[in-house]
């Protein structure tokens, strides 16, 4: 399935006029979008900032190659993937190690799936990665083609938010099985391995509170994606010493990066609380 699906993605990339129809909604917008005609199927597509050196072959001189993002409705099918245009590397011939980092916040460490080309890496949880880029466009992916060091590859994914309706009309969440396994939230107990924090920014302690000396713990509820990082529509302050602290103390679980939940080595969605503590020193 995987090869067909490749090899179909490998036809929309290469633009073939008579089954396809490509539209750049607005000057401004990055994103090309493309409809197949004689097939349901939507793909966005957008080029790196950055450019990476491919491998090549022996003898040959390498060449830089500019990376594309590719957003891909099939068959009610989700995909998020990075067309490399490298051979990527990989310990188990199945997946190749991703460093992904938002804007300025922490890096996390993921596997992603790699093609059967070898040259293009599939997100795990494509919905989370979109919601992240809905939220935060500026994305940095570090990979690392075979043979070669790590490389860094940089995206700015602005105006995404304007082509969502159309991607969740031809893909809506939770149409198909595997679309039902990423969607579903598991509650804290239920999990194999709990989600907890590996990094999170710098608390800031509001000003007035603490020239008042007000201190305590602040409770903020949220759901923790597969990708380790709060969904911004989920987090919740259920209890806290003042309101005055509630800006606060979203805005540190909000960028903080998780160990993401895993039921049966799988990362999983899950409803976590996270305790902030405001303390004077």
């Amino acid at each position: 399935m995987r090869t067909l699906r490749i090899a179909i993605a490998t036809l929309l990339l290469a633009s073939s006029a008579s089954a396809q129809r490509a539209t750049r909604p607005a000057s401004t917008d990055p994103w090309e979008v493309t409809e197949l005609t004689n097939r349901p199927s939507l793909t966005l597509e957008l080029p790196a900032l950055t450019t990476v050196r491919a491998a090549a072959a022996a003898r040959a001189a390498a060449f830089e190659v500019r990376p594309v993002l590719v957003v891909r409705c099939q068959d009610r099918v989700l995909d998020v993937f990075v067309a490399a245009g490298s051979v990527l590397e990989s310990d188990d011939n199945v997946k190749t190690p991703v460093r992904m980092q938002w804007g300025s916040e922490a890096p996390g460490e993921g596997r992603w799936s790699r093609s059967t080309d070898s040259t293009s890496a599939f997100a795990p949880d494509p919905r989370a990665v979109l919601r992240q880029l809905a939220s935060n466009p500026d994305l940095r992916l570090e990979i690392r083609p075979s043979g070669k060091s790590a490389q860094l590859i940089r995206f700015n994914a602005r105006g995404l938010e304007r082509h969502m309706a159309q991607v969740d009309a031809a893909c809506p969440p939770g149409g198909n099985a595997d679309g039902r396994a990423a969607d579903h939230v598991y509650a804290e107990a239920t999990v194999d391995e709990r989600a907890a924090i590996v990094s999170a920014p710098p608390l800031e302690y509001p000003p007035a509170l603490r020239h008042a000396g007000l201190q305590g713990r602040v409770t903020v509820q949220a759901v923790i994606d597969t990708l380790g990082r709060a969904e911004p529509a989920s987090l919740k302050v259920i209890a806290r010493p003042n309101t005055a602290f509630d800006e606060s103390a979203r805005a540190y679980v909000l960028h903080a990066v998780f160990r993401p939940a895993r039921v049966k080595g799988r990362a999983v969605r899950v409803l976590i609380t996270v305790p902030v503590d405001y303390k004077i020193e």
